[in-house]
């Protein structure tokens, strides 16, 4: 997350509090338990001992969500004060999440229940439960857990390739197995935070989103012509001229977006088990220079990621 002043002086303020809402948070939530009592006690009297169960499972839940509403609350300011906010936040795009992520700490956003009973917040017309704000802010942090396991890779390639090299000029025998180590890394990929693989630097230089724009593969592409979902703020919902250097970095955020994962989770991999490759083969003393790729074709580039099995 872009972190400025108010943000850092926000979260502060919500950890000295210890994730308290202020009075808007108290005053949603005796309005709920006073109503719900209300019910319970109603029921109780006409001798309604079902619904007066569902109104006391229903009051229990609401004191019970207090305490989850406090940790969200503590684990949204506590990435921000610890700097585990991905960088993927920085787009433009994200500023709908942030702003509320922002008014949930000021409690300005009222808590109160849905249709459907979950308790939550409404901000800018729409209702966000508290599994939403916990979701986002899951997707907005650091996947620090996914980087770790790459990086893992990195220098357990690095160490097989010494050993295979012993004390020779080069490996006569190279033992990795780059398709096996494809496979482990695409499973890292997949239940990993994508925005953060994509933004945040996982092993040592640029983070993949700058990377991309040098792949020859999304050289001279259009967003119509890979079918990728385009950034909320291009003009006409699809770039139809030949892509620049602005244009192909807003390529590389819309693979962030839902819809784009499966294409972007394909290239992630590959580009991560080429680093791995490369650093085995320099540790074994193997050649690592690669050879100029041909720019893919939308077509070709579809048929390869896009159609994967």
């Amino acid at each position: 997350m872009s972190i400025n002043e108010e943000n850092l002086k926000l979260a502060k303020e919500v950890e000295q509090k210890d994730g308290s809402l202020g009075n808007n948070f108290y005053e949603a939530i005796t309005e709920m338990v006073e109503e719900t009592h209300k019910g319970y006690a109603y029921h109780q009297l006409q001798g309604d001992k079902k619904n007066g169960s569902i109104k006391m499972a229903e009051l229990n839940g609401t004191v019970a969500a207090v305490d989850n509403i406090k940790e969200i609350n503590k684990a949204l300011a506590g990435a921000i004060t610890g700097g585990d906010m991905s960088a993927w936040n920085d787009n433009e795009h994200t500023k709908d999440h942030k702003d509320l992520f922002n008014a949930f700490m000021k409690g300005d956003t009222k808590i109160s229940k849905n249709k459907e009973g979950d308790i939550g917040v409404n901000f800018n017309g729409k209702f966000h439960t508290m599994n939403d704000i916990e979701n986002k802010l899951g997707e907005s942090k650091k996947d620090f857990e996914s980087i770790k396991e790459i990086r893992q890779h990195v220098i357990d390639a690095t160490n097989l390739g010494k050993e295979d090299r012993g004390l020779k000029e080069k490996a006569i025998n190279n033992s990795f197995n780059e398709k096996q180590t494809r496979s482990q890394l695409k499973d890292i990929v997949k239940k990993g935070n994508i925005k953060s693989l994509l933004f945040d630097p996982v092993l040592d230089g640029a983070p993949f989103v700058e990377e991309i724009l040098e792949m020859p593969e999304l050289k001279n592409v259009t967003y119509k012509s890979l079918g990728l979902k385009p950034p909320k703020n291009d003009d006409d919902g699809m770039i139809n001229e030949t892509l620049t250097s602005s244009d192909a970095k807003k390529i590389a955020s819309s693979l962030a977006e839902e819809g784009n994962q499966e294409l972007a989770q394909e290239l992630l991999t590959d580009y991560f088990t080429k680093i791995v490759a490369q650093n085995n083969k320099k540790a074994a003393g193997v050649e690592t220079g690669d050879k100029a790729a041909k720019p893919m074709t939308p077509a070709e580039l579809i048929k390869k990621y896009r159609n994967k099995q």
